[in-house]
């Protein structure tokens, strides 16, 4: 299996795959999502700390969903830290830059959110504009707005040892699924997310387990930790 930095930048999005969860895993759970015309399932990615690929998993849902499968989808990175550039956010979700371009007409938002498209496919991007935090309940407002606008939108939340903000949104998707590096993650790290996002009533379906170097078969399974 490959690494992850050996993948080559792709020039089309035709070649928009999936390399470190099997597609047919992604697949299988995005098949099992309700499907709710101008209400968008809302999935949030979130660990208990960075380095774990948080924002490589969810670019593999993000590129099966807006790419093969054609589900206009969102994909809304929650890193606060940075104002990406497009060369930025081509590095971060492994991109070619030339494939990302402004939207004909972007959906509602204020002037703190900047978005990008990917061409040839249904998925587009949205992120800070500014180095600056905002409240989480700036973000669960244009979330609740976004719903109308796409079948499907993608967290991907920064880890809670950096900020509290995925926890707090916990309560207002529809599902969070955490990421758990297989060399990295303390278990009691992992306890302590599963225990923040239940004391708010948040939707925990499942982990992905991820490898430094490989993707562990059967990613999604429940939590018995």
């Amino acid at each position: 299996m490959n690494d992850i930095s050996s993948i080559p930048v792709r020039a089309t999005a035709n070649d928009l795959h999936s390399h470190l969860v099997a597609e047919n895993e992604i697949k299988r759970l995005l098949y099992m999502v309700p499907r709710r015309k101008n209400n968008a399932t809302v999935l949030q990615f979130i660990a208990s700390q960075a380095g774990v690929g948080t924002s490589s998993i969810t670019r593999e849902f993000a590129a099966v969903a807006g790419g093969d499968m054609g589900i206009s989808t969102l994909i809304l990175s929650l890193d606060e830290s940075t104002a990406l550039t497009d060369e930025g956010l081509a590095q971060k979700y492994h991109l070619s830059p030339t494939l990302l371009s402004s939207p004909d007409a972007d959906p509602p938002g204020p002037d703190w959110v900047r978005f990008r498209m990917v061409r040839d496919s249904t998925l587009t991007f949205a992120m800070t504009a500014v180095d600056q935090q905002k409240h989480p309940i700036d973000w669960i407002t244009q979330i609740q707005t976004w719903r109308s606008c796409f079948d499907l939108i993608l967290i991907d939340a920064p880890p809670l040892k950096q900020s509290y903000l995925g926890v707090a949104l916990a309560s207002q998707v529809d599902a969070s699924i955490i990421i758990i590096g297989a060399e990295d993650t303390n278990k009691s790290d992992a306890k302590d997310l599963i225990f923040r996002i239940e004391e708010l009533k948040g939707n925990i379906i499942g982990a992905i387990l991820n490898k430094r170097r490989h993707h562990i078969p059967k990613a999604l399974y429940n939590l018995p930790i």
